[in-house]
């Protein structure tokens, strides 16, 4: 299997959509890449990945416009006819298995955050994971978390943490 590893710029937000019967979600990554010529001249050269991921990401609000993100995952190459150019050209996908937020704001989610029912430290990792909060369907749906700037967050099942936000009545 071909693996991938790509860092570049979402171009646009993510969508998820269903095609027979199955949820994915799709984005598009850009790189540039500057040089300047022996000429002196400034060349620019912008090359767009096409990403696919099987489900809807928990990360899936994270993924905006203009993000910077690292996905890894099996590499495929399309040609295609292009009706506007009226030519064939090529295309590069990704069938994304790891997505990480890179360059992101620095405090979206601490690193180390507490729980709210009895101060116990949790570690939270650069996706905006607390391994050590995942629960069966049996126990509670959320757990409360504060950071030390008492911040609010909640952390799901899956142990996937967010920032809380009020319910809209």
């Amino acid at each position: 299997m071909l693996q991938t590893t790509i860092i570049g710029f979402l171009g646009a937000d993510a969508e998820t959509k269903v095609y027979n019967g199955k949820e994915f979600t799709t984005f598009r990554v850009s790189h540039s890449d500057r040089w300047k010529s022996e000429d002196g001249v400034t060349h620019e050269q912008t090359t767009w990945v096409d990403c696919v991921m099987n489900g809807k990401p928990s990360v899936l609000q994270y993924l905006k416009k203009g993000t910077q993100v690292l996905c890894q995952g099996s590499t495929s190459l399309r040609v295609y006819s292009s009706p506007k150019d009226k030519c064939m050209k090529a295309g590069l996908s990704i069938n994304v298995r790891i997505c990480e937020l890179v360059g992101g704001k620095p405090d979206a989610v601490p690193s180390v955050l507490y729980r709210a029912d009895g101060g116990e430290q949790i570690a939270v990792s650069k996706l905006y994971q607390a391994p050590s909060l995942v629960r069966d369907e049996k126990e509670q749906e959320y757990v409360a978390l504060i950071s030390a700037g008492a911040k609010q967050f909640v952390a799901d099942r899956q142990g996937w943490v967010y920032p809380y936000e009020e319910p809209k009545s």
